[in-house]
C-alpha cells in the first residue's frame, strides 16, 4: 500500500501526541517528581513507580508504535531504487523494532520475577527495539548517502538523518563506555565518572528522550523531504 504524504503528515501529528502528549501528561501526574533528564521512560511505565498512571504511559506509546509501522513501507519504497537489499533492511529492522517496542509496553518493568524465564525482559524489549531502530536510521543514512547524485534532496536527507542518527547513539555508546572503564579501570575513569555522575550526559534517561526525538525528526525528514512519489516498483 502506497501512503500519501498528507496521509503521513497526519500519522506524524497522531504520532507526536500519542508520545510526547501522553508521557508528558503521565510524567506530570508521576507521584515522584518526574524530570526526564535523570530518568527512563520505563519509570512510566512501571505500575510500582507510577501506580495509578502507568496505563497511560503504556497505552500511549503502544499506539505510537502502531502508528509507526506504515513508515517502514514508505522507507522501503523511497529507497529501494537506490540500495534493495538496504533499503529491505532498513524496512525489516524499523518493524521488528515496532514490535519489540509493542511488546514492552505489555511486559511489566520489574527485576523481581522472570518474565518467560527472561528476569529482565523489558529492559531486553527496550533495547532490542532501541538497536533495531538505530540500525534502520543508520542503513537510511547510507541509501541516502549512495542516492545523492541521483536526487538533490537526497544529500539534504543524508546529513540530517545522519545527525539525528550518530549524536544519541555516539552519547548512549559514550555513556556506556565510560560506565565500563570505570569498572575495569577504577584508578583513571573513577575521576571522569564521579566529574560527570550529576550531568545530564551521564543518565540514561537523557539519552532515551534524546533518541525518541531523533527517531520522530527523522521520520519528518522522511516525509517531508523525500520525493511525494517513488519512482520505484512495487
Amino acid at each position: 500500500m502506497f501512503y500519501r504524504r498528507s496521509t503521513l503528515v497526519l500519522l506524524l501529528a497522531l504520532i507526536f501526541l500519542s508520545f510526547f502528549g501522553t508521557l508528558s501528561l503521565s510524567a506530570w501526574m508521576f507521584p515522584d517528581n518526574y524530570d526526564w533528564r535523570y530518568r527512563v521512560i520505563s519509570s512510566l511505565l512501571s505500575p510500582r513507580d507510577n501506580p495509578r498512571h502507568y496505563w497511560l504511559a503504556a497505552s500511549g506509546l503502544a499506539l505510537t508504535a502502531v502508528l509507526m509501522l506504515p513508515f517502514a513501507e514508505h522507507l522501503r519504497r523511497h529507497l529501494q531504487s537506490i540500495a534493495p537489499r538496504m533499503a529491505k533492511m532498513s524496512a525489516a529492522a524499523f518493524t521488528v523494532g515496532i514490535v519489540a517496542l509493542i511488546s514492552a509496553c505489555f511486559v511489566v518493568p520489574q527485576h523481581v520475577h522472570e518474565t518467560f524465564e527472561i528476569r529482565r525482559l523489558h529492559e531486553l524489549l527496550g533495547r532490542t527495539a532501541a538497536g533495531c531502530f538505530a540500525v534502520a536510521m543508520l542503513c537510511g543514512c547510507w541509501c541516502a548517502w549512495n542516492g545523492r547524485a541521483q536526487n538533490s534532496s537526497a544529500a539534504t536527507v543524508f546529513w540530517i538523518w545522519l545527525l539525528v542518527t550518530l549524536l544519541p547513539l555516539i552519547g548512549l555508546f559514550g555513556s556506556e563506555a565510560l560506565l565500563l572503564l570505570t569498572r575495569l579501570e577504577p584508578s583513571w575513569a573513577g575521576p571522569i565518572r564521579n566529574a560527570l555522575r550529576h550531568s545530564v550526559f551521564w543518565h540514561l534517561g537523557f539519552w532515551e528522550w534524546t533518541g525518541a526525538v531523533a527517531i520522530f525528526a527523522f521520520l519528518c525528514a522522511a516525509v517531508f523531504l523525500m520525493p511525494s512519489q517513488a519512482n520505484v516498483k512495487s
